[in-house]
């Protein structure tokens, strides 16, 4: 769809302009608004290693960790994301094929298990659109998740630069249940099944 490729361009031009004291610093302020809402340990999180371009939640992932909690992480297979668990953040590289950063070691979870979703995108509404990078794992993934365990919270996190007042959708497209900023946190209401 040309009005995501465009709309990819703009926030891509948005995210190169802030500095990286404007990265920094808008991370640390979603770090701090993100452990108030994660479940208490020992808890199954699913999370992201940020990319550059991405808000750094490292620093959130370690307390987890040490806390005791599960965290996982998306790895390609095939046309599926599959999360498996980390033990730190050692546990990361980049894949040699495809050069995306995932777990180096094959620990696969019962994704059953999993009560948070931190999930990174490219743009957000306050209403839980989302819009990824184009390949759309992410909502592959999602929308298998919410047929596993359709109690799981997805927390789409992004820069304020990032937060949008509307997104082009597709039929595939997946929302999350709440969106958080340096600014701000919005929940949409779920449909009842």
């Amino acid at each position: 769809m040309e009005a995501k490729a465009e709309l990819r361009r703009a926030i891509k031009e948005r995210l190169s302009r802030m500095t990286e004291n404007d990265r920094r610093v808008e991370s640390q302020i979603i770090v701090r608004e993100l452990k108030k809402r994660i479940p208490p340990a020992p808890a199954t999180i699913a999370a992201y290693f940020p990319y550059m371009d991405e808000p750094d939640i490292k620093p959130l992932l370690t307390e987890l960790l040490e806390q005791k909690n599960v965290i996982c992480m998306g790895k390609v297979e095939g046309n599926h994301m599959v999360m498996h668990r980390i033990l730190s953040l050692n546990d990361i590289g980049r894949n040699s094929v495809t050069n995306i950063v995932e777990p180096s070691k094959n620990d696969p979870i019962k994704e059953q298990d999993i009560t948070l979703a931190i999930v990174p995108g490219r743009a957000f509404t306050r209403q839980g659109l989302r819009m990824g990078r184009g390949n759309g794992g992410y909502d592959r993934w999602i929308d298998e998740q919410m047929k596993r365990n359709p109690t799981m919270q997805t927390i789409g996190v992004c820069f304020d630069c990032q937060l949008l007042q509307e997104l082009p959708m597709e039929p595939h497209d997946r929302p999350v249940d709440a969106v958080l900023t340096a600014s701000v946190y919005a929940e949409r209401s779920r449909p009842h099944n």
